[in-house]
This record gives C-alpha cells, sequence and structure tokens, in this order.
C-alpha cells in the first residue's frame, strides 16, 4: 500500500496517529490504576454483601428466611434460596476482570475455591454456590447489579476520543493545508505566466502573512513585466524618430556636403547613444546583485553632492543634520541624488534648488525640492515608470528620457529604500529618499 503523498493525508495521519497512541498509553494508565482498583473494591464489596446476607438467612428462624430473601430482592437485588435454579447452571467460559475479581473475593472469604456460574434460560442472571454453616446456598446476582466494568469503559473512552481526534484533526489540518493549496495554484499559475488574482489573506497570521508576500511579489512582477514591455515600447518609439531622421539627411547629402545637415546628423546620433546608454544603465539596475554597504555619514554625502553643484555654478541651498550616521551603499545613494538634482534643477531653471536631510533615530530622509511647475497628482506615481514623461509629444527640447526617475526608483527599491513625490504648496516639485537607520550597530550622531 501506498503511502499517501499529499500534505493533509500526511499530516492527518501523523497527528492522529501520535493522538491515538497517546489515547491508547492513557486508556492504559486509567485501566491499571483507576478502572481496575475501582472495580476489585466493587466485587469485594458486592462479595461481602454477599456472605453476610448468606450467614444471616442460616441464622434466622425460618419463619423470618421469606421475608428476608424479599428484602435482599427489593433493596439489593439479590436472590436468595436453598434450592438450585430450574435451569441447570454451567461455569462461566469467558471472565470479565469484574467477575475474575469477584471469585476471588468469595473464595477468599469462604476459604475455598469458588466460581460464578450462569444458565442458558436466564443469561443476565449469574449464580454463585455458597457452602455456609453446613448448607449450600445459592445466590443470583443480576447483570445491572455489576456497576463497574473496566473493558467496557476502556472501550468507550477510546472510541469516543478516536472520533474526536480524527474530526478535530481534519478540520485543523484543512484549515492549515487549504491557503497553501490556493497558494500553489498562483504560484503555478504565476509561474504560467497567467494572471492571478490575489489570494484571499485571511486565516493564521502566518499563512496570511505568507499570503501577502505572494501577492506582494506577484505585484512586482507584473509590474517588471509591465517595465520590460514599455521599455522595448519606448525604445523602439525613440529610436525611429532619430533614424529616419538620419535617413532624410543621409539622402539629402547625396551629392554636397552640408555642414548644418553634418550637425544634426551628429546630433542625432549622440541622442541614440544618449538614449542607448540610459537604457543599458536601467536595465543594469534592474538586474544588479547586493553591494556591501558600509556606515555612511549622510550629512558629509549631502555636503560633497552640495559642494560639487556649487562648484558647477548651480544654485543650491542645503539643510543638513550635523551628522547622520546609516550603513548605506554610498555610490548608489550618490546616483540616486544626482538624477534627482538633474531632474529638479532641469524643470526648476534659474530658480535655486534645495536639499534637505532629515535624521530621526530610526530613519533618514534626504529631499530635493525645487520650484517648477510641479506634476498632475494622479501622474506623481506614473512618472516613475520607465519612459513615462509628462510631454506626450516625446519632444526632447521639453524633457529627457523617461528614464531618470525610473533609474532612482529601482536603485531604491534594490536597497530597500522608498521614493516619494509630492507637490509643494508654494509651487514646485519635492522628491525625497527614506532610508531606514534602525540596523544594528546604528546610532544617532
Amino acid at each position: 500500500m501506498r503511502f499517501p503523498n499529499t500534505l493533509f493525508a500526511r499530516t492527518s495521519l501523523t497527528i492522529s496517529g501520535a493522538l491515538l497512541i497517546f489515547i491508547l498509553f492513557t486508556g492504559f494508565v486509567v485501566l491499571n490504576y483507576m478502572l481496575l482498583p475501582v472495580a476489585r473494591q466493587s466485587a469485594g464489596d458486592l462479595a461481602a454483601l454477599m456472605v453476610l446476607s448468606a450467614r444471616t438467612w442460616t441464622e434466622l428462624l425460618a419463619s423470618a428466611r421469606k421475608d428476608f430473601q424479599k428484602e435482599l430482592r427489593s433493596s439489593h437485588d439479590l436472590i436468595l434460596q436453598a434450592t438450585p435454579p430450574e435451569a441447570p447452571l454451567k461455569a462461566l467460559l469467558l471472565h470479565s476482570p469484574y467477575m475474575l475479581f469477584l471469585e476471588e473475593a468469595l473464595s477468599t472469604r469462604l476459604g475455598q475455591t469458588l466460581h460464578i456460574h450462569q444458565s442458558d434460560e436466564t443469561p443476565d442472571l449469574y449464580w454463585a454456590i455458597l457452602p455456609i454453616a453446613g448448607k449450600t446456598l445459592y445466590l443470583g446476582i443480576n447483570h445491572d447489579h455489576i456497576g463497574a466494568e473496566p473493558p467496557r469503559a476502556v472501550v468507550s473512552i477510546f472510541l469516543g476520543a478516536s472520533l474526536f481526534i480524527l474530526l478535530t484533526t481534519l478540520l485543523v489540518v484543512r484549515r492549515i493545508t487549504r491557503p497553501l493549496e490556493t497558494l500553489s495554484r498562483g504560484v503555478q499559475r504565476l509561474g504560467q505566466g497567467t494572471h492571478s488574482l490575489p489570494l484571499p489573506e485571511d486565516g493564521p497570521r502566518e499563512l496570511a502573512d505568507l499570503a501577502r508576500k505572494f501577492n506582494q511579489l506577484s505585484s512586482e512582477i507584473e509590474r517588471l513585466l509591465e517595465n520590460r514591455t514599455t521599455l522595448l515600447g519606448g525604445i523602439s518609439h525613440d529610436l525611429r524618430t532619430p533614424l529616419a531622421r538620419l535617413r532624410i539627411a543621409a539622402e539629402l547629402l547625396r551629392g554636397r556636403e552640408d555642414d548644418d545637415l553634418l550637425d544634426s546628423m551628429q546630433q542625432d546620433m549622440e541622442e541614440m547613444d544618449t538614449l542607448i546608454t540610459r537604457t543599458l544603465e536601467l536595465a543594469r539596475m534592474m538586474q544588479q546583485d547586493g553591494q556591501q554597504d558600509k556606515e555612511t555619514d549622510l550629512a558629509v554625502l549631502v555636503a560633497e553632492i552640495g559642494a560639487a553643484r556649487t562648484e558647477a555654478g548651480r544654485q543650491l541651498h542645503i539643510e543638513a543634520a550635523s551628522s547622520c550616521k546609516a550603513v548605506i551603499n554610498k555610490l548608489v545613494l550618490r546616483r540616486i541624488l544626482n538624477n534627482l538634482l538633474d531632474n529638479a534643477f532641469h524643470y526648476a531653471g534659474e530658480k535655486p534648488v534645495g536639499l534637505h536631510l532629515h535624521c530621526s533615530g530610526s530613519k533618514a530622509q534626504i529631499c530635493v525640492l525645487d520650484q517648477g511647475a510641479g506634476i498632475p497628482d494622479d501622474q506623481l506615481g506614473r512618472v516613475l515608470q520607465p519612459f513615462y514623461r509628462l510631454d506626450p509629444s516625446r519632444n526632447r527640447g521639453t524633457g529627457g528620457s523617461g528614464l531618470g526617475l525610473a533609474i532612482v526608483q529601482q536603485l531604491a527599491q534594490l536597497q530597500g529604500w522608498k521614493i516619494t513625490l509630492n507637490n509643494r504648496k508654494a509651487g514646485g516639485l519635492s522628491a525625497c529618499v527614506e532610508i531606514p537607520r534602525d540596523q544594528p550597530g546604528q546610532q544617532q550622531s
């Protein structure tokens, strides 16, 4: 017989088997240390009553014996008579523990070996033949008089406990394995590239967390696939325009030289090279492995970046704490801030740009503030996607390739940081990167 290989079957059998073994052990202990002693005591009490009744009967006057027999029958459900029953008696073939204890107790009290008998006509009536005071008395005991039945008690406990264990195990294991089956089907659909509905995030906390993580992973994979499609579409669209211009220029150059036309062709080629460079940069960022992080003073890093911009003639206003240390990848953060600053200076024109560092015990936040036109609220999230540009015409004179903020977003996600874009009340855009500082060993200075 092949052992079932499903998690539900194996878990159910394992738990049920272990609990049934425990119930058997418990039944054995209860039987030996509780039920059997109680049955022995009860049999001893009944044997004492039977011997006492028989001896009392022999000591009574003949006229009082019938009344005594009636009293025994009504009060103790015992039949006492001096003549044998009408039906022939035979010794018991199968003895319950109680009957063995009763025979033992009667034998001890009367000083000789005695047995309990039974007739075919009245199987529920047991007879004991008692030799007392030179007489032989027959004492009948109804089966209902026997109160302690250890085997029946043990069997009842085992059957009841087994049924309870089976139902409880099936219910508990089913509640645990059902979310796992749903998760397995979701993983299978995800592996096949089929769009899957979000898994229900209910049940035990651990399984709900697992479903929540799977839903997040599924959403991220779908977003990556969308970014890949957008990436390919953006490259095709943006390369088609300069290629068309180059094709036209090549036709115009036939048989003549035109410096302006050559300059235009050179500009188109540089534009294509820039686009390819930024696209490759984004692709590397999406596949980048984790690099070693080091403790860095963010205030010093912000000051270095600000100094480089100021030397280049940019108007940059810096606000930073005296010291703010965090374990980070310094090169990645520098690239993120430079991309945000490039974007801010592009849209701010001649207006100054702010670079602010806010530091707390659990996180650090670096914000780049410009005074440009801002971004419509319904497009704040979309501008972080590759090749998305506010200008639908994709004119290079009004914007870049649409990859600057996408690279920032990808770099931040790889490091576990958070990028937020918000329009400022005074006008312009606030672009912030939030960095956790609550790793072991990090302290606010």
